[in-house]
């Protein structure tokens, strides 16, 4: 029997070329961030200066990062944990929202 990837592993290396950091969004990524990492990075190569690559930097700084905090233990958490003492859900999110506006006569 075969063990199943941890995708929240800490100790997760950061992606050093453009090969691991597609093949990390593809393992460890939510869904579409592979497709939307690769339409940026285009939208970006193609607007850039010739020898000014800063937006194409900026693009992978910012997918190495959503990787980083999706592999973290401690992002998770902090995703989870309540907020103001109430764990957040979309009904109590709906009912708030209609409070707000007076739809609770």
């Amino acid at each position: 029997m075969t063990t199943q990837p941890d995708h929240q592993d800490a100790a997760l290396a950061r992606p050093a070329t453009l090969h691991e950091l597609r093949t990390a969004l593809s393992r460890y990524g939510l869904p579409g961030d592979r497709e939307q990492f690769e339409q940026m990075l285009a939208a970006a190569l193609d607007a850039s200066p010739i020898g000014d690559l800063a937006a194409v930097t900026e693009v992978i700084a910012a997918y190495r990062h959503r990787l980083a905090l999706r592999t973290s233990p401690e992002a998770m958490a902090a995703l989870t944990a309540p907020i103001g003492g109430q764990q957040w859900t979309p009904a109590a999110d709906a009912f708030a929202r209609l409070r707000a506006v007076g739809g609770d006569r």
